[in-house]
Order: C-alpha cells, then structure tokens, then sequence
C-alpha cells in the first residue's frame, strides 16, 4: 500500500510542477522580451543571434522557477489531498501526513542534487556564452565587458571594480581602480561613465565625486591624496583589449564552484603577499624608530635632524601601509563575494526542499484553492526568500555576515516554518479527529439509550 501511495503522491504532483514550471518560466521569459525586442528593432540583429541569446538565458530561468514550481505542486497537491479528505482517509488506515510527504522530499532532494549539478556545470557556461554575444552585439559599449562587484584584471596596469552598471547608458557606479603601472594608485569614485575615444582604441573613464591615493616611487614623499568633483582616465590600447578577452574573462556567475576556489586561492596568496609587506614596513618603522642615526653618521648628525629623518620615514611607511591596506581590503571583498556565490549555487537548489516542506502544511491547512492560490503563496514566499537572500547577499559582501548564513538562512527560516506548520496541521487533524471520535462514541450511546427506552415504553 506505501508503494502505491508514494507513486499516487508522485503522480498527482507531476502535473502541477510542469505547469506550474512553464507559467513561471514564461513569466521570467516575458520580461526578458522586452531586452530581445529592443535587440531586433534598434540594432538590427540578426534573428538567429536573437535566438541563440534567448537559448542561453533559459538557464537562469529555469535556475529560479524549479524551486517555485516544487511549491507550486506542493501547495496544489496537498491542497486538494486535504479537500478530497483523502489525508483523513490517509490517517483512518494507519498513514500519517508525514509519510504522505516522504515521496514527494525524495523527489525534491533527487531535484536538489540535479539542480546543483545544473548550476554547477550549465548554467555558469550559458551565462559566459550569453555575455560573449552580448558583447559582441554591443561591442561600442564598453560597460558591457564588465561584470558588476568584480574585479577585471585584463588591462595591463589597470585592475578595475564598479558596483553597479547601467547598460543602456554606459553609466557606473562605486569604482575602484588600482593602477600598477608608472605609479602605485588607488582611484575611488561614486559615479561614472565609460565610453571608447573617436579612434576607438582608449577607454575613457569619466570619473566623479571621487579620490585618489598615490604611492611615489621616490622614496620619502610617501602618500599622496588628492580629491576630485571630476576626472578622467584614459586607458590605451583598451578597446583591442577587452574584445581580446571577452572569450576568456568570466564573471563569478561564469564560473563553477572549482574556478572559484581557485580564484580564491589565488586572492588569498595575494593578501598573504601584502601582510608580508606590511609586516617589513613594520619592522622598518621600528628600526627608524630605536636607531634614528642608522641612515648617517650617528656621531655627526644633530639629534633633531635624525628624528626629523625618522618621523618623515615613518610618514612614508604610514602612507604606504594605508595603500596596503586598502589593496588588500579590495582582495577580501572578491574572495567574499565569490565564497556568497559558492553558496549560492547549493542554496537555491536546496530551496526545492525548503518549499515542500512550507507547501505541503500549508496547502493542506488553506484546502480550498486551485492554480491561481498555488502561485499567489508560491510567488509571496518565492519573494521573502528572495528578500532575505539578497539582503543576505549585501551583508556578507560587507563582511558582517558569513557567506554561508548569508545564503542559507533564507532556507533555514522557510524550512523550519513550514515544519512547524506540518507539527501544527498534525496537531489539529489529531484533536479534530479526537473529538469526532469522541462525539460518535456518546452519538452511539444515546441512540442505543433513547431506543432501550422506547422498547420500555412499548
């Protein structure tokens, strides 16, 4: 009897998941028509370039509306399970709710770990793929080779990071740029506006509202700082550059959980590098300090002079520390939006088993409702997941949460509802079907009493 629920429970659910997949699917796909129309129409691109764009951004899609169509067969199958009173039939025969719910977890754990394979392996090469054509249709804008909160390291001298991107406009926001090359800086600014020089060969960043820290090769000046309303960069050679690495540089989101680790790796033997050199620094600051008279003639030169010398040495290493500092600051920051990414490729999968846990009670307790109550709850808590993951997202890009509470709290929170509601729903279709019980076994003595004395009165 257990085989042939579990294959009933199964069955029932595999409808709702393949409708529920194709009308959230097509939701995300009406969306993103508007961004492919305006291909067609202002750019004049070629259909089979459309297409295979769209192609490649069905991955992302189906990598959110998994997760939301589970809930969408949850909440549809145990809803109607419930009106049916086939849960309390269910009971009658010895069948609790929680191993009517067994099935339909194996499923979500077998879609889990496909999921996560998916992510993994799919969905990082479609998002690479679908960047390479879109660079490639938009090549005269530049903002388009640049993926948002990472750092690009392809021009040489130049390591650039800007947090947001407007694509249409060519507009950025929140820049970092570390230039390595004629000079040791770090270039900071709020906003911006990247575009290519009439040749088309040097990219221009128009910067604002920013600052620069500079580190003189000579040695003595030490730091310098400077703020600017307004700067501008220019990048040679860029233009070749960018459409040279588009088919190998990759985003985070290009890149499976293996390229990331050692990308990690990589970042993590770099700030090692800057506490070895902070380290030096130290320990040169210490020696100006206990021996002022190291870099002359001790017995010749005036006291005053050789703490002159040494606080001016110090001031130097200071600033240079600063510099350090600020490098390796921008190192923890990629290494902890990669570790966010990491985790996100497993909790957004996991997320299928959060939703039948939440899905299932709460189907049971509404009872009532069809396809349209099925998306309405499945889109209502597909955005407080959402919600937490991204607020998670921006904490932990901070540093002021782990990356792994981060991305997994959000399934921790819907899970641990949805349990209680399951032990809640338990509950009441236990004291519910007490009482039943109760009121037929005094509904019984009464009708045998009420019938005794009616025999009496004959």
């Amino acid at each position: 009897m257990m085989k042939i629920l579990s294959r009933y429970v199964l069955k029932e659910s595999a409808g709702p998941f393949v409708f529920g997949l194709s009308v959230i699917t097509l939701v995300l796909i009406m969306d993103f028509l508007v961004d492919i129309m305006n291909l067609i129409i202002n750019r004049g691109v070629r259909p089979l370039s459309v297409i295979e764009l769209f192609a490649m951004n069905l991955a992302w899609m189906l990598a959110l509306s998994v997760p939301m169509a589970v809930m969408v067969a949850a909440l549809m199958v145990f809803g109607r399970l419930a009106s049916d009173n086939e849960i309390t039939a269910s009971r009658a025969l010895g069948v609790s709710f929680y191993r009517l719910l067994i099935p339909m977890l194996g499923a979500g754990i077998v879609l889990t770990a496909l999921m996560i394979w998916f992510n993994d392996r799919v969905l990082p090469e479609a998002n690479h793929r679908a960047r390479m054509l879109l660079t490639d249709i938009t090549r005269k804008k530049p903002t388009w080779s640049l993926e948002e909160n990472i750092f690009l390291n392809h021009f040489e001298g130049y390591s650039i990071r800007v947090k947001t991107i407007a694509r249409e406009t060519s507009e950025i926001a929140d820049i970092i740029i570390i230039q390595t090359i004629n000079a040791e800086r770090i270039i900071t600014a709020k906003r911006g506006k990247m575009f290519f020089d009439d040749n088309g060969t040097t990219l221009m960043l128009e910067l604002e509202d920013g600052e620069i820290l500079e580190v003189d090769s000579k040695e003595g000046e030490g730091i310098t700082r400077t703020d600017f309303v307004k700067q501008i960069i220019a990048i040679p050679g860029a233009s070749s550059e960018l459409e040279r690495t588009s088919q190998s540089a990759r985003g985070d989101r290009e890149m499976t959980v293996g390229m990331m680790l050692e990308q990690n790796r990589e970042r993590r033997d770099l700030v090692e590098d800057t506490i070895k050199r902070t380290d030096s620094l130290t320990a040169a600051a210490i020696s100006a300090i206990f021996n002022p008279g190291k870099n002359g003639t001790a017995g010749t030169r005036p006291r005053s002079r050789a703490v002159n010398s040494a606080y001016n040495a110090n001031r130097d290493i200071l600033g240079k520390l600063t510099f350090i500092a600020r490098t390796a600051e921008n190192y923890n920051r990629e290494i902890n939006s990669m570790n966010v990414e990491i985790h996100k490729k497993f909790s957004i999968p996991a997320a299928c088993i959060a939703f039948i846990l939440i899905g299932a009670p709460l189907g049971s307790i509404a009872r009532k409702g069809g396809f349209a109550t099925g998306i309405a709850l499945s889109l209502f808590f597909f955005i407080v997941y959402w919600a937490f993951l991204i607020g998670g997202e921006q904490l932990a890009d901070k540093g002021k949460l782990p990356a792994f509470w981060a991305m997994w709290l959000p399934n921790f929170t819907i899970g641990g509802i949805g349990i209680l509601l399951g032990i809640a729903f338990v509950r009441q279709t236990a004291f519910v079907s007490t009482v039943q019980t109760i009121q037929s076994f005094f509904t019984a003595k009464l009708n045998r009493t009420t019938g005794r004395a009616n025999e009496n009165s004959r």
